[in-house]
């Protein structure tokens, strides 16, 4: 629907004034506590509003204008998570001539501020509502793709029922704008008072206006009074300005040791949480500043904040607050190097901002614009080490620009070209690791990412080689013994070894990996038990102990764990941290698993719950999405185990969960993938395609690969045959 956003200073239905004597409060704010920082501010220019004194005393259909709108409601921390608002502020509510909603984003997804519009027009009717839009846009949860911009609580855009529910007619609900495209945070609030009021918005712009042009007039009348005076006002102002200045640099310069160097303290002992309200008065602070209008380091400062914070958000599970922070930096920084092209610190600034983009389109996935942004990356690497080809700080981006690529260039299936570019990544942050000991992270994260690369070639001896040499590397990280964040990936070094000695058939040193992963994510959690990823790598790292422990047939074990399998399926579901690709693989492999217990009370439901989960996800999953065959390979796995459930429980047919197996992994059929082959196999013998199996088992049998899925598909092919097996003996190499 078209949106027409109507002025408060349209009385909503003229009549006769209403009593004021029942009023305590002038006005209820209503807001998302995200929104903190503007509720606050509103609230002190509400109440410190002198209204003119030719409107003081007038009737209006509201009643008699007063001299103030005070006091103004706004503490909503005693409100708690229970069902019911709290006595305290239903009062409030029923006390409070007007309910003005501060609409964002954040304030449209809160069921506190949606329950207030309720719980206010049950008690003041449909008209004395008002909206103060600060952030998003109206009336786009209609519209595809453009959901999560709506600002308006669902309350505001629909009237209650008899039943007091917000689902009534369709709302045009009065409100004010406050972005820099509407009326801006002035007119806004005059907007607002001005339907508080009673009277026509133009008499108090008017009114705001002859009061701005009376203290000029004053001002220009105190200026004849002699060059003396005004050169004592012109120091005046010079100090004042210089004062501003000199504080404005001082709160950015400590905003960014917040969110820089404290964060630095923080995020090894994993307690990034201290930093939620600094991202919060940050956030409140540069919003209302214009960057067009900043000098050079005044832009610098916001662009770095702007940075800090989303990698905070990031790792806090706040993608789509992340990714705003990521995209106001890089519009700051291009800004930035418009004005000095040939600039290598700008240069530099621009490709952090340029690599997080990059980063936000990599975690949903995109590999398209991952690519392009990456490249661009790389790019202002190479323009910073040809300006300055000794600065250690700017050859390291060339290596950070490589990873990154590599990382988008395996995910595409262009192993080969990955092995390359990680190798170029590792031997420059290797060359620089004897002036920067920091670098040791990155260069283990080169060799993680050089294992994967050569284990998706089907090099599993390679890979075990690199992973063992980036646990090497992470030890020898200063101070890695307190480090969380390197225990962390040494952690994830651990579940990594594990898969690769389990894709060469080796069950008992998989086994001995992830317990050790198992145990040191456990001792992450305690660390801090609300970092999300750390919950969700305990997940993974659970998920592959009951995995190997039915592959070892040691059941009771993999019985026993099974709750902790659900309870991962329900954080991956909600955590927004976890990227599109690992969200629909890990959720596929959990529910596999939950079909292989064995005499599961609840397998009935795992079914159904897998059966729901494989149709949601042909949507989740895009066409050009990275690392593609691996995921239709968890995908098809869960198809199988879907239909050899329906086959043996109530004897239906699976072959069309096969089919779908079948058809997710055909387009990977030239792969040298072990795991796709062998699933492409087990869906093709399911169909009595023996001989097609047998093709896949062929090309399996020359390389390394032993998974105990590629045994179980032998043993399988050998009873479909009735004569010997085939010609190659697990664990051996042809």
């Amino acid at each position: 629907m078209s949106l027409k956003l109507v002025s408060p200073a349209e009385p909503a239905t003229p009549g006769a004034a209403e009593p004021t004597s029942e009023y305590r409060y002038w006005a209820f704010l209503s807001y998302s506590h995200h929104d903190k920082a503007i509720a606050k501010r509103l609230q002190k220019q509400l109440e410190t509003y002198r209204v003119p004194k030719r409107l003081v005393g007038r009737e209006t259909s509201h009643g008699v204008v007063p001299p103030r709108v005070s006091p103004v409601f706004r503490d909503r921390d005693e409100l708690h998570a229970g069902s019911d608002l709290k006595a305290s502020v239903h009062e409030a509510l029923s006390h409070s001539r007007w309910l003005i909603v501060v609409c964002t984003p954040d304030s449209a997804r809160s069921p506190w501020v949606n329950r207030e519009i309720v719980e206010f027009k049950k008690l003041h009717g449909e008209r004395r509502v008002l909206a103060l839009i600060a952030r998003g846009e109206p009336f786009t949860s209609d519209m595809a793709g453009r959901e999560a911009e709506e600002c308006f609580p669902p309350a505001l855009r629909r009237a209650l029922t008899d039943e007091g529910k917000a689902e009534g007619e369709p709302l045009e609900p009065i409100a004010a704008d406050m972005r820099k495209h509407g009326d801006g945070p002035h007119r806004s609030m005059l907007k607002l008072l001005a339907g508080m009021l009673g009277v026509p918005f133009d008499d108090l712009v008017r009114r705001d206006l002859q009061r701005r042009v009376r203290w000029l007039s004053v001002l220009a009348a105190s200026s004849a009074l002699g060059v003396v005076v005004f050169a004592c006002l012109a120091v005046v102002a010079v100090q004042a300005r210089n004062e501003a200045q000199y504080q404005r640099q001082q709160a950015e310069g400590l905003i960014e040791f917040m969110l820089g160097d404290l964060r630095k303290k923080l995020e090894p002992v994993g307690r990034l949480e201290v930093l939620d309200s600094v991202g919060e008065k940050t956030l409140g602070y540069y919003g209302g500043q214009d960057a067009a209008a900043l000098d050079a380091n005044a832009l610098g400062h916001r662009s770095r904040a702007m940075h800090l914070i989303g990698e905070i958000r990031d790792l806090r599970g706040q993608p789509a607050e992340a990714q705003r922070a990521f995209e106001q930096a890089a519009e700051t920084t291009a800004l930035l190097l418009n004005k000095a092209p040939n600039d290598g610190q700008r240069i530099f600034d621009h490709a952090q901002s340029v690599y997080w983009v990059g980063y936000a389109a990599w975690k949903r996935a995109d590999g398209r614009n991952a690519e392009a942004r990456f490249l661009e990356y790389l790019g202002l690497a190479q323009r910073l080490t040809q300006i300055d080809p000794a600065n250690p700080a700017w050859l390291a981006e060339g290596a950070h620009a490589r990873i990154n690529l590599g990382v988008v260039q395996l995910g595409m299936g262009r192993a080969n070209a990955a092995v390359t570019t990680f190798q170029e990544a590792g031997e420059l942050f290797g060359a620089l690791l004897p002036r920067r000991p920091e670098l040791g992270l990155d260069l283990a994260n080169s060799h993680g990412w050089l294992a994967k690369s050569y284990a998706a070639q089907g090099a599993h001896d390679k890979a075990l080689e690199w992973l063992r040499r980036r646990i090497d590397v992470l030890r020898a990280v200063p101070d890695s013994g307190r480090s969380r964040t390197v225990q962390r990936e040494i952690m994830l070094a651990h579940l990594e070894i594990a898969h690769q000695e389990l894709s060469l058939g080796r069950l008992s040193q998989s086994a001995a990996n992830v317990a050790l992963a198992v145990g040191m994510a456990d001792e992450l959690v305690k660390t801090d038990a609300d970092n999300f990823s750390w919950q969700l790598d305990a997940c993974v790292a659970k998920l592959h102990q009951v995995e190997i422990a039915l592959l070892q047939r040691q059941l009771d074990q993999a019985v026993r764990e099974s709750p902790t399998i659900s309870g991962c399926i329900e954080k991956v579901g909600a955590g927004d941290s976890t990227g599109v690709w690992d969200t629909v693989l890990l959720k596929a492999r959990a529910f596999t698993v939950l079909l292989a217990l064995p005499e599961d009370r609840r397998r009935a439901e795992s079914a159904a719950r897998l059966r729901e989960f494989l149709a949601t996800s042909a949507v989740t999953v895009q066409k050009d999405m990275l690392d593609r065959a691996s995921l239709d390979a968890g995908l098809a796995a869960a198809y199988i185990a879907l239909g050899d459930h329906d086959l043996k429980v109530s004897g239906s047919d699976a072959r069309a969960s096969w089919n779908a197996a079948v058809r997710l992994l055909e387009p990977h059929a030239a792969t040298g993938d072990g795991f796709v082959l062998t699933t492409l196999a087990q869906a093709r013998l399911r169909l009595n395609d023996a001989e097609g199996a047998r093709r896949l088992v062929a090309r399996i049998e020359p390389t390394i690969y032993r998974h105990p899925a590629f045994a179980e598909l032998l043993n399988q092919l050998h009873a479909a045959r009735g004569t010997g097996g085939l010609s190659v003996p697990l664990g051996a190499k042809k």
